[in-house]
């Protein structure tokens, strides 16, 4: 499960070897989301269950008309998931709606090591 420091967001794009979200922040505490190869621990509720992988941010641009509402769209380029995980998440890609633009609710932590 993703630990105590934690952001959610909701997706935008799903493939499958990366995804793209919208996050509130580009960091949590003092560590960034994107860069130094920053390993995210990431959980995507989707409507056949949760999803857990882990990804690493490739890049990221901030979103929106409105400063004072800052939010970061971040495309991540999955690294693992258990093969349980992989077989819903492809499931869900082939079979699911990928029109509803919130296809998922995603939470991301950071490992504090």
């Amino acid at each position: 499960p993703v630990n105590d420091l934690s952001i959610t967001g909701e997706t935008m794009d799903l493939s499958k070897t990366g995804i793209a979200l919208i996050v509130p922040a580009i960091r949590l505490q003092e560590y960034y989301l994107v860069g130094e190869d920053r390993v995210l621990n990431a959980e995507l509720t989707l409507p056949n269950g949760i999803i857990r992988m882990q990804v690493v941010g490739q890049r990221y641009q901030q979103v929106g008309k409105h400063i004072s509402v800052s939010r970061y769209l971040i495309g991540a380029r999955i690294l693992s998931m258990t093969e349980d995980n992989r077989e819903a998440y492809e499931t869900f890609l082939r079979f699911g709606n990928k029109q509803t633009n919130g296809a998922g609710v995603l939470k991301l932590g950071v490992d504090e090591s």
